[in-house]
């Protein structure tokens, strides 16, 4: 009898499961009774690794079985991706191997041979019976990776997907870093030099010498064994009396500069790009669990009463509709304007995080200049804001007085330029940002 991975006995069954051996049994091992290898025709329902196979061996194993979801365990410690467990015994590994190919035989079809990534992601959460718990990982690019996903690819924005449909919840696990280059996460964070941006610099005490007030760093009065006034060539003997150090400077050892306090930058480890610590964005990364939504949708082919996989419409999007409908019965005016910044391009470049703060400012803005009635609404390069009972002048007027006070506020020009849009170019818009 086969014992499950929590020391529970398996209920006997008279079918059998396929394995595949890589790169084969040992001479003389005899596999569970629940296990047979594959042969001619039969489909492979777990892979065995009884050695460390090589990176290109195991790529080439994955690329031949085709499906993301069939179980890989391993009798050695493994912690590649792709891995259901590794190293804990040749028991466990297999009792893993037939927990998982049993779960996956509850899926329905639809859902066991999807090849959506939205699929895939909770077939694999719900078969291998765990949350998607991302660990940090040197070897990837992102810095972080999630296990349970398997050799699925933008894990990440998947989950976020799933998430916005309700079939996910998702708690903070951490927030890296990445080059605004090439967006990997392997980024040196160093003190450095504010002139030539070299990380060779070396903190040193500052000497001032009390009867002629000359400051300067302590290898400047230094002597040999003694201290000497550079500026008067008197001898310094006495800290406290003749001199005293009121605190420190950094010194550039590359091109001399010296500085109050060294300058903070990050280097891309993978493409040697250098970013000033205001141009580095951030990608935050989440803990993800499958909702009772999820579980209903994994295991039903559809969502539970009650929800949907479409978003719910936002007020932007009721107010529009309500706005339509007016004009349609009563004849009332409404008007949608576009909101564009032509220095969004340049002034992200040059300060990343500079742009991000004025747009909070710029939301600000908006939200107290306009009425209660009014809608705002993100567009993928600015913002459309809906203005119900109000005819062009009004909205021109409204607008008017939306850039002059964003003027007012902002410590940048952001480009700020705006215009309304007609009825067609509206339902466009509102389709896109939808």
């Amino acid at each position: 009898m086969l014992v499950g991975v929590n020391g529970i006995a398996l209920a006997p069954t008279l079918e059998q499961r396929c394995f595949l051996a890589y790169p084969r049994l040992p001479g003389g091992y005899v596999a569970p009774s629940e296990w047979r290898p594959f042969g001619p025709g039969d489909t492979i329902d777990a892979v065995v690794l009884t050695a460390t196979a090589p990176d290109h061996a195991f790529k080439i194993i994955l690329n031949n079985i085709k499906d993301p979801l069939v179980p890989i365990v391993s009798f050695l410690p493994d912690e590649r991706q792709c891995i259901d467990t590794a190293g804990a015994s040749e028991r466990l590994a297999w009792a893993r191997a037939y927990e998982i190919h049993s779960r996956l035989q509850e899926l329905p079809p639809s859902i066991r041979h999807s090849a959506r990534p939205e699929d895939i992601l909770l077939a694999r959460m719900y078969s291998r019976n765990e949350g998607l718990k991302p660990v940090y990982d040197t070897t990837s690019r992102d810095l972080v990776r999630y296990p349970v996903a398997g050799a699925l690819a933008n894990v990440s924005e998947t989950a976020t997907a799933l998430f916005e449909k309700g079939y996910l919840v998702r708690s903070f696990f951490d927030r890296i870093h990445c080059c605004p280059q090439c967006r990997s996460g392997h980024m040196s964070v160093r003190e450095e030099c504010h002139s030539c941006l070299s990380p060779h610099i070396r903190e040193e005490l500052v000497v001032h010498h009390f009867q002629c007030a000359h400051e300067a760093p302590e290898s400047h009065f230094r002597t040999g064994s003694g201290f000497e006034c550079p500026k008067c060539a008197r001898t310094l003997r006495h800290i406290g009396l003749d001199y005293d150090k009121p605190g420190s400077i950094t010194c550039c050892q590359d091109c001399g500069a010296i500085n109050d306090k060294p300058n903070v930058g990050f280097k891309c480890i993978d493409c040697e790009a250098h970013s000033a610590a205001d141009q580095v964005p951030a990608r935050t990364w989440y803990t993800y669990s499958m909702t009772s939504a999820g579980m209903h949708r994994v295991l039903h082919e559809k969502e539970a009463p009650g929800t949907s996989s479409k978003p719910e419409p936002d007020r932007f999007h009721i107010l529009l509709e309500y706005a339509q409908r007016e004009q349609r019965e009563f004849g009332s005016l409404y008007q949608v304007a576009r909101v564009t910044f032509a220095n969004r391009k340049m002034i992200e470049a040059k300060d990343i995080r500079l742009w991000e703060q004025s747009m909070l400012l710029i939301r600000d803005v908006l939200h107290s200049a306009l009425r209660e009635v009014d809608a705002i609404r993100e567009d993928h390069d600015g913002f459309l804001i809906l203005m119900p009972r109000t005819d062009p002048a009004g909205a021109m007027r409204a607008m008017a007085q939306i850039a002059s006070r964003a003027a007012s506020v902002l410590k940048i020009d952001p480009g700020f330029d705006y215009s309304l849009l007609d009825g067609l170019t509206v339902r466009s818009a509102h389709d896109r940002a939808a």
